[in-house]
């Protein structure tokens, strides 16, 4: 009995010693735990029923990300049993024996940043690993006769929940439950044969425990330049004071142009900006009109046309501007030159006839057809016959050789022929004879160049005198070819 309070001081002792080691950086942590470890096996199931006698241990743990750790844990219990199930009192089949357990595990913690915070109040987790079991002294009647300081070591799996209750940074209390299994049925000194078949299989013990578990280290870590990252994670550890960090602790540069945040004058430039040395966008031609924006980046503009100038201020800008040195207050259209509406190349400040089509010559007016007669000295007057003849007669040829020459300058224009007769002869002769000196005229223009486009004819015989044919004076005035001048296309 002395021997086992002597074991369970040391193993105690370990564990609380270990409390005063200190680590800068909260690599380490140590743990004392009380508990029990109870017995399965081919004898009894105790697991649950604390019937066994208490059991102390300790574990160290080393930090290997914010997910996982890596521990060493140390358990020691005297566990005992017998056969009470067949006649629920003892019989002469029963084992006690010192348990020692080792064992090298993996801790994931949910408590890692992504499932709880890494500061959590109840912090679970698991644990898995492999280890060693050594039982000493067993001792005992078994199925084989008495067991007598029997010692036997094996290899065994280990598995368990626990929980974390975070007292402050550096103590925790735990909570944990976990099984091992050795590989071995021989610890209670029994392979199964004893057993009803419910209660067959390998020994294996469950491990309940209370502890103290301590994180060695100061409770805030050195922060040299107290922007909230430790120094020891902390890639820029000379920051300004106040200045906003990232989790590396590298001041802001949230605009990616550069320049720190706290350095920054422009800290909302557009990303891939170029900027100034103090994190402005750049203006090469201090307009006040970022390059980013400026249509002009190299010349001094206006921000009305995105950076760009407008020598003549007459609205649109030089870059677009055809007619760039147009008189002040002159009207423009798009293009910065000149108006004219109508697009016939006189400007409207000097067009006549401002919304329609003309000429310079008639101060932007349009050709008609009096003035086309007036510029010609068109003298309109009928084409006279001899009686029952179609011929052009030399008076009428002057005028003929007028027009010809206004309708070869302006095409645009045409003549229209119009053949009468007096009523001398038949109906149907005279409006064949009217034909024939309307054609008589057509033919002599055409002779003249004249287009057969620019060319109308109509005839009507003896239908429309222009003088009473009672007369020879009425008759000769009917024999004749009226003429007049019309705009093609209307």
């Amino acid at each position: 009995m002395k021997n086992k309070f002597l074991l369970l001081s040391a193993v105690l002792l370990l564990g609380m010693t270990a409390l005063n080691a200190q680590n800068a950086e909260h690599k380490w942590g140590f743990g004392a735990h009380f508990g029990v470890m109870e017995y399965d096996g081919d004898y009894d199931s105790q697991f649950y029923s604390f019937t066994q006698g208490y059991a102390v241990g300790a574990s160290l743990t080393r930090y290997l990300n914010p997910s996982f750790d890596l521990m060493g844990h140390f358990f020691y219990d005297q566990a005992h049993a017998n056969d009470s199930w067949k006649s629920q009192m003892p019989t002469w089949l029963s084992f006690t024996s010192d348990m020692f357990n080792l064992n090298i595990l993996a801790k994931y913690k949910f408590n890692n940043g992504y499932l709880l915070k890494e500061k959590a109040f109840l912090a679970p987790y698991l644990l898995a690993g492999v280890g060693g079991n050594y039982a000493s002294d067993t001792s005992g009647i078994g199925e084989k006769g008495s067991l007598k300081g029997q010692k036997i070591l094996a290899p065994n799996l280990y598995a368990g929940v626990g929980l974390n209750i975070r007292l402050n940074h550096n103590f925790s209390l735990i909570a944990q439950t976990s099984i091992m299994m050795p590989f071995t049925d021989l610890i209670d000194g029994s392979n199964g044969s004893v057993a009803p078949v419910s209660k067959m299989g390998a020994d294996k013990f469950l491990e309940n425990s209370f502890g103290l578990y301590f994180t060695p280290g100061k409770g805030i870590p050195k922060d040299t330049d107290g922007d909230g990252v430790p120094d020891k994670l902390d890639k820029c550890p000379d920051t300004p004071a106040g200045v906003a960090v990232d989790i590396n602790g590298c001041p802001l540069d949230t605009d990616k142009d550069g320049v720190l945040d706290y350095l920054d004058k422009c800290p909302g430039t557009p990303e891939g900006v170029k900027v100034d040395t103090f994190g402005c966008p750049l203006d090469t031609d201090k307009d006040g009109i970022a390059d980013y924006l400026d249509d002009c980046p190299d010349v001094f503009g206006l921000a009305a046309f995105k950076g760009c100038p407008d020598s003549d201020g007459d609205g649109v800008p030089d870059k677009d501007d055809r007619c760039p040195n147009t008189p002040a207050g002159t009207k423009v259209d798009k293009y910065g030159c000149t108006l004219d509406s109508d697009g016939d190349g006189i400007p409207d400040s000097e067009d006549a006839c401002p919304n329609v089509f003309g000429v310079k010559e008639l101060n932007g007016c349009p050709y008609t057809v009096s003035v086309l007669v007036e510029k010609y000295s068109i003298v309109l007057n009928p084409l006279y016959f001899d009686f029952d003849k179609f011929v052009v007669k030399p008076e009428g040829i002057a005028s003929l050789d007028q027009v010809a020459k206004s309708l070869t300058d302006h095409k645009e224009f045409g003549i229209q022929f119009d053949g009468y007769t007096d009523f001398t002869g038949t109906e149907e002769y005279n409006l064949k004879l009217s034909e024939r000196r309307a054609n008589a005229a057509r033919d002599y223009m055409l002779k003249k160049g004249i287009a057969e486009n620019q060319i109308r004819l109509l005839y009507f015989g003896e239908t429309k005198p222009a003088q009473d044919n009672k007369t020879a004076e009425g008759r000769r005035l009917n024999r004749r070819v009226e003429y007049s001048l019309f705009e093609i296309g209307k």
